[in-house]
């Protein structure tokens, strides 16, 4: 890692709590029309969704989208499996704001703070920019740049969007590190070039490849939250 000048760091997962908002939104929602909901399952279940749109927008088989319009896409079809919610369409958009307020986890702040007096430190992610810029304002949070691959032409993990954001920073690819909890994510990441870093993650994620716990030495560093990563990369 000597060698690294910049940090990329996935957001949804990694660092914002995504489950915890919408888990409360649904709750009201059930507990409003006085029903039962597991708010967990549809949280997972639309995370699942997303991915699915995310994957056929990959394909080219849905035309190019940003994660809010996969957000809400997603949304109607578990909404489907829910028809005791009797979401309106006006619901459903109101909903699907629930993206955007997302919180970082309670140590990250100082941790980046730390972690920039030594690096130049991003976000990438398949979040849309505004969903980024919206949480990470809410957290109190400042990076030096993010870049959502809306904006890139190729969703992780496809290769050429680490390439992308290396030549945005004007730096090799050896010379930044991706930062996530999916090791899907960093093992993509290390195919492109980039150095990996691996936090363990808190959250359950949906059955999907690539959120599996990552194998011990698997990537170029490993750390249980991210205090522990800012003492280790900024002693």
């Amino acid at each position: 890692m000597h060698d690294v000048q910049a940090l990329a760091f996935d957001v949804g997962g990694t660092v914002f709590d995504w489950q915890t908002p919408i888990r409360d939104a649904v709750q009201t929602l059930a507990r409003a029309r006085g029903v039962p909901v597991d708010p967990k399952r549809f949280a997972l279940d639309w995370r699942r969704g997303m991915f699915g749109v995310l994957a056929q927008v990959r394909q080219g088989t849905l035309p190019w989208m940003n994660a809010d319009a996969m957000h809400r896409r997603a949304l109607d079809g578990v909404a489907e499996q829910h028809p005791e919610l009797n979401l309106s369409t006006k619901e459903r958009d109101e909903l699907n704001r629930v993206w955007h307020r997302m919180q970082a986890w309670p140590e990250f702040p100082a941790a980046l703070v730390r972690l920039r007096r030594r690096y130049t430190v991003i976000v990438l992610t398949v979040l849309s920019w505004a969903i980024a810029v919206d949480c990470s304002r809410a957290s109190g949070i400042c990076w030096d740049g993010v870049l959502s691959c809306e904006f890139l032409g190729h969703y992780k993990p496809e290769r050429e969007a680490y390439l992308a954001a290396a030549r945005l920073l004007n730096l090799e690819p050896e010379r930044v590190a991706m930062v996530a909890v999916h090791p899907g994510d960093l093992r993509a990441a290390k195919a492109a070039g980039f150095k990996t870093v691996y936090v363990a993650p808190r959250l359950d994620e949906p059955d999907l490849p690539g959120f599996a716990q990552a194998d011990e030495g698997q990537f170029d560093l490993s750390a249980a939250d991210f205090s522990e990563l800012a003492e280790t990369l900024c002693p």
